[in-house]
């Protein structure tokens, strides 16, 4: 297994963490959920780890959010909106693999996704 595999083995992709959530956790989009995940952003100076917790996960063929309207659906096919510890929010999205990455809203037309990220459960 390479390493990139390796990253990617153990992580949640967004369509399975979508598909854990309560009703009442879908219908309070916006607001934090009550699970903290873990982070894992694979940057080529090294990994970082932070905690965050969903506010929004969809897909990007029903309702993109106003910053993925110019994102590729043929590749791409979930988002996610985590709310760090930090209160800032970060942007993942899940390509038609499973794999997740973060991504850059750099204008209206403009997206970058520069590196990986893989999400797990924060154990207590």
């Amino acid at each position: 297994m390479s390493g990139r595999e390796d990253q990617q083995a153990s992580s949640l992709s967004l369509s399975e963490i979508d598909s854990t959530r309560t009703l009442d956790e879908k219908q309070r989009d916006g607001k934090s959920g009550e699970i903290s995940y873990q982070l894992k952003f694979h940057k080529s100076q090294g990994p970082t780890i932070e905690e965050g917790k969903v506010t929004e996960i969809g897909s990007l063929e029903d309702s993109p959010p106003v910053d993925l309207q110019a994102i590729n659906t043929n590749f791409y096919t979930y988002y996610g909106i985590f709310r760090m510890k930090d209160r800032s929010t970060t942007l993942v999205v899940q390509d038609k693999s499973g794999n997740t990455y973060k991504a850059l809203s750099l204008g209206k037309d403009t997206i970058k996704i520069p590196y990986p990220v893989s999400i797990k459960i924060q154990s207590q």
